[in-house]
C-alpha cells in the first residue's frame, strides 16, 4: 500500500510528496535512468493538484535525483562516481605540519634507472638518477617508509627538499615551494616486505597502502617519482556519494 499524503501535518503536501518519492527512488521502486509517472498520475494517486506535484518534482530535481527531459518527461538521475573525490586528510595531516613529521634518511647515492624509472621519468634506461630511501615518524613514531628517484641534478632544490618532508609537503599546502608544479597520486594495495616490517614495525606480509606519486616541474617534465608505504590505518580514504545537505 502506498504512502499517503497527511494534510492535516504542518509539514507542506509538497514537501511530503517529495519525501515519499525521493524514498521510493531509494528503494528500487524508481531505479536510476528510469522514469518516473508523470504529474498528473502521481496527482491522481495521492489526491494532488498537478501544481502540487510540480513542486515535489522541482525539489527533486533542485537535489539532484531526477531530471526533466522536454518531451519525455522526468527520469531517475545516475550518480556520478567520476564527480566524487576521496579526502586525503590522513596523508595532509602527515605532509602538511612538519613541525610533527620527523625524516630520517636511510641512504641516498647515485645509481642507474632501471626500465619502470626510466619509464616514469621519462630518461633512458640506465641514465643517471638518484636513489632515497627514507623514514617518516609522526610524533617520533613510523609512520611511513619511502622509497623515491629522481632525475641527477643536484642543481634542482629538490634533493634539498627530500633531506625534509619533501616536495609532496608543499603541494598539500598549496604550493611547490619552487620546486614542484604538479603531482600525480596513486594508491594501491600492497604487503609489507622485510624491511618495511621492521622499520614500521608491522608484521612482514601484512596488508599495506602504497601511495605512489609523480612530481612535475614547471617544464611540465617528470622529475621524481617514488612511493610511499603505509599500514592501512595510516591512509585512511573517506568520500561521499549521492544527495549531501552541506548548509
Amino acid at each position: 500500500m502506498s504512502e499517503r499524503i497527511d494534510k492535516d501535518r504542518f509539514e507542506p503536501a509538497y514537501a511530503q510528496l517529495a519525501a515519499i518519492l525521493r524514498r521510493q527512488i531509494a528503494g528500487g521502486i524508481y531505479p536510476p535512468g528510469g522514469k518516473i509517472p508523470s504529474e498528473s498520475s502521481i496527482g491522481k494517486e495521492y489526491g494532488l493538484s498537478v501544481m502540487t506535484v510540480r513542486q515535489a518534482i522541482g525539489v527533486l530535481t533542485q537535489q539532484g535525483l531526477v531530471e526533466r527531459v522536454q518531451g519525455c518527461g522526468t527520469f531517475v538521475k545516475s550518480v556520478s562516481l567520476t564527480g566524487s573525490r576521496f579526502g586525503l586528510e590522513s596523508i595532509e595531516d602527515i605532509f602538511q605540519d612538519p613541525g610533527r613529521t620527523r625524516v630520517k634518511v636511510l641512504r641516498m647515492s647515485p645509481g642507474r634507472a632501471d626500465a619502470k624509472t626510466a619509464e616514469k621519468l621519462e630518461l633512458a634506461e640506465g641514465a643517471r638518477v638518484i636513489l632515497i630511501r627514507r623514514l617518516l615518524l609522526r610524533e617520533n613514531l613510523p609512520a611511513m617508509c619511502h622509497e623515491g628517484r629522481i632525475r641527477c641534478d643536484f642543481t634542482r632544490p629538490l634533493v634539498e627538499a627530500e633531506l625534509e618532508v619533501g616536495p609532496l609537503s608543499d603541494l598539500f599546502r598549496g604550493n611547490g615551494g619552487g620546486v614542484a608544479k604538479k603531482c600525480a597520486l596513486t594508491i594501491l594495495p600492497t604487503v609489507f616486505d622485510s624491511e618495511q616490517a621492521r622499520l614500521l614495525n608491522q608484521p612482514e606480509g601484512g596488508p599495506a597502502f602504497r601511495l605512489e606519486y609523480l612530481v612535475y616541474d614547471f617544464d611540465d617534465i617528470p622529475f621524481g617519482w617514488g612511493w610511499f608505504t603505509a599500514a592501512p590505518e595510516t591512509l585512511v580514504l573517506k568520500t561521499k556519494l549521492g544527495l549531501w545537505d552541506e548548509s
